[in-house]
């Protein structure tokens, strides 16, 4: 699953929506065996400030013409196609509209089933995501962070042939059959932007501190399980974030083939999880964390202004999702911020930040660009958010959490306003800390040295770069095994201090816990011999894989002297992975088998790579192959603490 999750950056809403009472009314009749998307309705909003000269609406592109008619406003229109290929509806206004100007829109279309991001259909199964493509009309909002969609309220009605189910979260249903069809009709009382999923679903309802359900496709899903594990971590993340108020939350499964031909590995929607068969075998805590966290950063708590987007949505959730770890999976939580949370995307972690650094990839916290906002947010970010609020307390830092989430639900927050809430909390200014984690690149190294004399020992810690104002845990152990633990703070090039023991020191470790993210010294080599991996993969998670292949090839070609952490291996892996998106299935067999070659592989790709394997063995038809490949992705994974969830995987294989 992780190897899906990596390439998806949409995992959340960062949208402002604005004031305009945006309502629909929308008819929607889905045939997937008929290939069928048909939308008919209306829509109604009330103009602002930046609607008085023009408006637009955004449209997939579907079969055919898209009519959508403005009623009884004088305007002219033209259309475009934006670079995703959507119908872009621009209307101009002569003289311009006063505010509050209430406009209507009909339509009527076939979408059909073109595939776009987000949007898939085949005979059993459709996904219509909102946040990625406009399948209903979507107005066009002016925010501090640009042009996006608007969020409405309204009623969806829609209609799908048996046994079909569709399903919406955030909203109360009604369905009702009709010979051979189901209609289902949603109701949206809170300002959304409408994600549907069909497929033949089956439901299981936990009823915690909201009603909760589980839709599940397969038996392998346990719906109960699900439901059980996942309302807990919402009722935890709300005594630590505030209340929602949502209808009902719902967990959404689809299936592992539409992940791996879409790239999609989950998303957050506002009241809802949507996630891939794979994620959904075994429930992972750091996973669910960080997409609950979602439900208050970046559904309830909008970013306003391009200032820390990323880390008001994506590094807030991963804080969240580390609190959750640290609530119900406490042994686990070192390694989530070391070297990254079991079954969960292990680059998002320290070691993660780390080798993107070592790769020159480094942003400052308060500008992240692109994608990392998800590939530094999600590392360096939630580490950093972790670290203040150890050094604020966690309860004062929840309490201005929770007074912000109420505070900011309906205007948006600013990253400026979130750090002045924080210090007002901490009573007194925290500058020295913003400006040192989240104003500029990089992370603390040091080296030290110690002495004892008699019942004290000196320490010495020397700053090798950036100076950081830093506490510190320092963890004695004493040579008949004992241990203490002392906590010291930094703010110089170099500090000089004197500690007391007890007995004869035998070993002394700095930070042992990894509280702090910085160069650890077990950390550092792994880091940078995995920059070259991590060039080639940024390459491919811009969707440049070209380029992606080049740069693998060249690092190949020149050799990797004292591979120690599998860097060749993952860089085949990687030229596999590419060449079977080109649909280059022998070439990238070939790559999947030299990989298999090297003398040093890297432990949480091996049993993907059997896997791969197995997929294009599958596809040719090569039973024997196919056995072999499936036999050792189980044995890999097995060896490496069943991460990925083989056994299942390779089944459906055999069916």
């Amino acid at each position: 699953m992780r190897r899906v999750l990596a390439f998806i950056y949409f995992l959340s809403p960062i949208l402002l929506y604005g004031q305009q009472k945006l309502d629909y009314q929308l008819h929607v009749n889905v045939d997937p065996a008929k290939k069928t998307f048909a939308v008919q309705g209306s829509m109604s909003f009330e103009t602002d400030k930046s609607m008085a000269d023009s408006v637009t609406v955004v449209i997939n592109k579907g079969t055919g013409k898209t009519p959508l008619q403005l009623q009884g406003t004088r305007a002219s229109m033209d259309t475009s196609l934006n670079a995703s290929g959507d119908v872009v509806y621009h209307w101009r206004f002569k003289p311009s509209l006063p505010v509050g100007t209430t406009l209507h829109f009909t339509f009527a279309y076939d979408r059909g089933d073109a595939p776009a991001f987000q949007f898939y259909m085949d005979s059993s199964f459709c996904m219509a995501g909102g946040y990625g493509a406009p399948w209903y009309p979507q107005v066009m909002s002016h925010t501090d962070n640009g042009n996006d969609y608007t969020r409405g309220t309204g009623t969806l009605w829609v209609t799908t042939p048996l046994p079909m189910t569709a399903v919406m979260a955030a909203s109360t249903v009604k369905a009702s059959t009709v010979g051979a069809t189901h209609t289902f009709e949603f109701h949206y009382a809170q300002p959304d932007i409408f994600s549907l999923y069909l497929g033949k679903y089956t439901r299981q309802t936990y009823q915690g501190r909201f009603p909760f359900y589980t839709y599940s496709l397969s038996k392998e899903v346990n719906g109960d399980d699900i439901s059980r594990k996942a309302a807990a971590v919402l009722d935890y993340l709300v005594s630590e974030f505030g209340p929602l108020s949502i209808p009902n939350f719902s967990i959404i499964e689809f299936p592992d083939v539409v992940s791996e031909l879409t790239g999609i590995g989950g998303a957050s929607i506002q009241g809802g999880v949507v996630m891939p068969t794979a994620a959904l075998r075994e429930f992972n805590y750091a996973l669910f964390g960080h997409e609950i966290g979602h439900q208050w950063w970046g559904n309830k708590v909008l970013s306003k202004g391009p200032a820390g987007a990323d880390m008001l949505s994506e590094g807030m959730a991963q804080y969240g999702s580390l609190q959750v770890v640290e609530h119900f999976d406490s042994l686990h939580a070192i390694d989530y911020r070391k070297t990254g949370y079991p079954g969960y995307l292990r680059d998002q972690s320290g070691l993660g930040y780390l080798k993107n650094a070592a790769a020159g990839n480094d942003e400052p916290l308060v500008s992240l660009t692109g994608s990392n906002g998800h590939i530094l947010g999600d590392s360096k970010g939630f580490l950093a958010l972790e670290l203040l609020s150890n050094i604020v307390g966690k309860d004062k830092f929840h309490k201005a959490l929770q007074k912000i989430t109420a505070q900011y639900s309906q205007d948006g927050l600013s990253w400026k306003s979130f750090l002045e809430e924080i210090s007002i909390a901490n009573g007194s200014s925290l500058q020295w800390f913003y400006q040192q984690w989240f104003e500029r690149t990089g992370a603390p190294a040091w080296e030290s040295n110690w002495q004892q004399q008699q019942k004290m020992f000196a320490i010495t810690v020397l700053q090798k770069d950036s100076i950081y104002q830093l506490p510190l845990d320092v963890l004695v152990t004493y040579q008949n095994g004992t241990t203490s633990l002392q906590h010291i703070k930094i703010h110089e090039r170099k500090t000089q201090l004197q500690l007391p023991v007890t007995s004869t020191v035998a070993k002394v470790e700095i930070d042992p816990y990894f509280k702090v993210l910085h160069w650890d010294e077990a950390l550092t080599p792994n880091a940078r011999a995995q920059a070259k991996v991590v060039k080639v993969l940024n390459l491919r998670i811009q969707q440049k894989p070209d380029e992606a292949a080049a740069l693998a090839k060249s690092y190949i070609d020149e050799g990797i002297t004292e591979d120690n952490y599998g860097v060749e291996f993952t860089l085949y892996y990687h030229l596999g992975r590419i060449a079977a998106a080109q649909n280059k299935r022998e070439e990238a067999l070939g790559y999947y088998q030299q990989a298999l070659q090297c003398p040093s592989r890297a432990q949480d790709l091996l049993a993907y790579t059997y896997y791969r394997i197995a997929q294009l063995a599958d596809a040719k038809k090569d039973e024997a192959l196919l056995q072999w490949a499936c036999r050792n992705a189980i044995t890999a994974d097995a060896a490496n603490g069943k991460a990925d969830g083989m056994e299942a995987k390779v089944l459906l294989f055999r069916k």
